[in-house]
């Protein structure tokens, strides 16, 4: 089925095939399982100058796919666990050196830049947010889990409503997950593996919780004299 696609000369092949192969196997009834290959040993890669062309192949990719999946993926509700195969025994990976001060300056630069943009994207209290952070120190840089979230759905919600400027959509958005990374450095920095995956599942859950706020921001457009928020 895979092969067939013709996604292999685009960026869905380079950072973003993880997230279409999963989304194409859902979407096609395939059987979905989870495999522990062990710890995934790679030439450690600063995220403060790796992540940023990830996360856009990634979120382009995806957002496509909400686009072509749209009737699957409002049908769903909830979440379940499946199989799990491979090794149960949970590995520590090698520590990596995180320039924590440069994700929090992409994060303040790029709201310095584009918070116009943002106040237009994004609902108030979620700007407000936003705004907040960018003040932060960046040992104390937190950006709550709700506030990532929907600032996920509602660009999400953009990227459904624009027929144009789509890519640059996504950049105006890289430095916010940036500050994101950066919050989930400090949050974690003290855990072990193990805990931090806590924190990964805990994000899933608000994700799960808000799916409603999504579908809202994906069908309506905010309505002068309300607050702007879905």
């Amino acid at each position: 089925y895979y092969i067939d696609q013709d996604v292999w000369d685009t960026d869905v092949a380079r950072y973003g095939i993880d997230i279409w192969m999963t989304t194409n196997a859902i979407t096609n009834n395939l059987k979905i399982c989870q495999s522990n290959l062990g710890v995934k040993i790679h030439d450690v890669k600063d995220p403060a100058e790796s992540l940023g062309p990830m996360f856009r192949q990634v979120v382009h990719t995806l957002f496509v796919l909400m686009e072509h999946h749209e009737a699957e993926w409002k049908a769903v509700k909830g979440s379940r666990t499946v199989p799990q195969f491979g090794l149960q025994k949970t590995l520590e990976p090698e520590p990596i050196q995180i320039d924590l001060d440069r994700l929090v300056k992409e994060y303040k630069t790029g709201f310095r830049h584009f918070k116009g943009l943002y106040r237009d994207i994004f609902c108030p209290e979620c700007f407000e947010e936003l705004k907040k952070c960018a003040s932060k120190a960046k040992t104390k840089f937190i950006m709550p889990a709700r506030t990532w979230v929907m600032v996920l759905y509602e660009t999400a919600a953009t990227f459904h409503r624009w027929t144009d400027n789509r890519t640059q959509l996504v950049n105006l958005v890289t430095p916010l997950y940036l500050g994101r990374v950066a919050s989930f450095v400090n949050q974690t920095r003290k855990m072990t593996s193990s805990q931090a995956e806590e924190v990964v599942e805990e994000q899933a859950r608000v994700f799960e919780d808000y799916k409603d706020y999504l579908v809202r921001a994906w069908d309506e457009r905010p309505k002068k004299g309300t607050d702007g928020c879905f």
